[in-house]
């Protein structure tokens, strides 16, 4: 084989080196971009789980909260009622007394 033959075979050999380092640098990315995008939708998917737990939990939180603050409610209620009850006998009394006289 001459020189420019060699020359020749070795450009044919580095052109298709180069057309296969494309090719897998193209595979490469290509599994890489997929492989991330999986990841991706796992974390979000994840993510997902965990704001949907938290606001489960912030539900039931809040109705333990407001279960609570209704009874508070209703117990200052029937100590305001239990106290103008007491105090019925005078108010007749007065208001008898007041209109009666």
């Amino acid at each position: 084989m001459s020189m420019l033959d060699d020359i020749k075979a070795a450009e044919a050999a580095a052109a298709q080196a180069k057309k296969e380092a494309a090719l897998t640098s193209r595979n490469l990315l290509r599994d890489a971009e997929e492989a991330a995008n999986r990841e991706a939708a796992a974390m979000i998917t994840e993510a997902r789980a965990a704001a949907k737990q938290t606001v489960a939990k912030a539900e039931a939180h809040a109705r333990v909260k407001a279960k609570d603050l209704v009874a508070e409610r209703a117990r200052a209620d029937s100590a305001v009622a239990a106290a103008a009850e007491a105090k019925l006998p005078e108010a007749v009394a007065y208001i008898v007394e007041r209109v009666v006289v």
